[in-house]
């Protein structure tokens, strides 16, 4: 008995500890990264009205009897898809692909905790496929968890990857795979597009678009964008490197406001093969323009920070306001202060003029009588922009993006919210006299904002 009860003892002891061990072990490296994650993530919903009705003035429309061809009253009908995104900024920016939110006329995203927002978009690449949102109205004093970034080209192939996101609007859902590949090029019509693109086999679906790819330490290394139908297990992410460079282009104050600031941070490797900051772009006329600052000078510091990675620079820039100083060192005994400067226009036509290079005037009765137009009113192209090659002088402006135009108040209401690098579709129509007869001929065009 003396041998017997310790061996009794030691046993009840093992069988207490043990379910504590086996409870442990389920905690892993991908249990851990998926639950540091999951709060960056969200679900992205989206509606998109496919056809609407049409009017320039209603009842009134002096064009009518012209454009009943073209815009004819439909019903609106409403489609929806499904995506995923990752916060990148406290304050709520989230990146996505374009596909998933192109042409969405209203995104509302949600958060691992259901709660929902709804966000605009302020800037889309379809070329890369990446978006990049802002959630709108947030409670005051609420910060979003962002999402960590992997270093750029900090891959090993075969380490354990997960991809998060919203395949067939599941909601969070996480798969696990490796990595298969990177560096895979991405071919259109037989040229190479990317040559980039990174390989899983974690589980990619329908939703998942737009959603993060990242790594055991629960970092971003990409955000998924395709799978190869023809085969299983095999997805696609767009890599870190290529998100930072787009981003770089977005996240300045001349993207989120009438601000003028005029400085666009890049990356490249050196000769060490180390990556290093430059100025990637410097805007004429600008506050960083009139300081001295030359395209390609290297960043070593800004306003006191020294970047590790492209982002830090762009997530400093972003927040600037009118009246902020910048202070970019290009070298230990250099350095360029300057302010950043509010941009304010006289009307609508000035703005116009600033932001797309698109002169306007009113159609008077003077100005109708000389270009023989059967009638007045409306918005005659005066100047044009240089890239434009549907748009002749003499046109006449019917609407920007989906709002009717017809006078310099309309126009700076739709010019207000757009700002550097956006797109704006415009559509104007070419009065075209035969016989006596006008026809009429609708030219769409799509205009970038200065």
């Amino acid at each position: 008995m003396k041998i017997f009860i310790p061996l009794v003892i030691a046993f009840l002891f093992s069988a207490a500890v043990f379910p504590a061990e086996t409870e442990n072990l389920r905690i892993t490296p991908v249990v851990k990264a998926v639950s540091e994650v999951l709060p960056s993530v969200v679900n992205i919903g989206t509606e998109r009205i496919v056809s609407r009705p049409y009017s320039r003035w209603g009842a009134n429309d002096p064009f009518e009897s012209m454009f009943r061809d073209f815009f004819a009253e439909q019903g609106a009908v409403n489609t929806t898809s499904l995506g995923s995104g990752c916060i990148i900024d406290p304050s709520g920016l989230i990146i996505t692909n374009s596909h998933v939110v192109s042409r969405a006329t209203k995104i509302t995203v949600t958060l691992d905790d259901g709660t929902q927002y709804t966000a605009r978009e302020i800037a889309s690449d379809d070329l890369n496929d990446i978006a990049l949102l802002k959630i709108e109205n947030p409670p005051d004093g609420k910060k979003f968890k962002p999402m960590k970034f992997a270093k750029p080209e900090d891959l090993l192939l075969g380490e354990t990857v997960i991809a998060v996101g919203n395949p067939y609007g599941l909601g969070h859902s996480i798969s696990q795979g490796v990595l298969s590949a990177s560096g895979r090029k991405a071919t259109y019509e037989g040229n190479v597009i990317f040559s980039d693109i990174i390989q899983t086999d974690a589980a990619i679906n329908p939703g998942n678009s737009g959603g993060p790819l990242i790594n055991l330490n629960g970092e971003l290394i990409g955000i998924s964008t395709a799978i190869f139908k023809e085969a299983q297990g095999i997805g696609f992410a767009i890599p870190v490197k290529r998100l930072e460079d787009v981003l770089a282009k977005w996240m300045i104050p001349e993207r989120f406001s009438d601000i003028s600031l005029g400085i666009v941070p890049a990356q490249r490797k050196n000769q060490d093969g180390a990556m290093e900051f430059v100025v990637g772009e410097i805007f004429q006329g600008s506050p960083a323009a009139k300081s001295g600052l030359k395209k390609d000078d290297r960043i070593l510091g800004i306003n006191g920070v020294r970047p590790i990675r492209l982002l830090d620079i762009g997530f400093i820039l972003w927040k600037i306001q009118a009246g902020d100083e910048i202070r970019v060192s290009t070298s230990d005994t250099k350095t360029f202060s300057f302010k950043a400067e509010k941009i304010k226009y006289a009307d609508g036509f000035e703005m116009a003029m600033a932001k797309l290079g698109l002169g306007l005037q009113e159609l008077t009765p003077k100005l109708a009588r000389a270009l023989e137009y059967p009638f007045e009113g409306g918005l005659v192209v005066s100047d044009l922009p240089g890239e434009s090659e549907n748009v002749s002088r003499g046109d006449i402006l019917v609407r920007l993006d989906e709002i009717p135009v017809n006078s310099a108040s309309d126009v700076a209401k739709v010019l207000t919210s757009r700002h550097h690098g956006d797109n704006i579709e415009a559509l104007f129509v070419s009065l075209i006299k035969k016989n006596g007869k006008f026809y009429v001929m609708k030219r769409a065009a799509v205009l970038k904002v200065k």
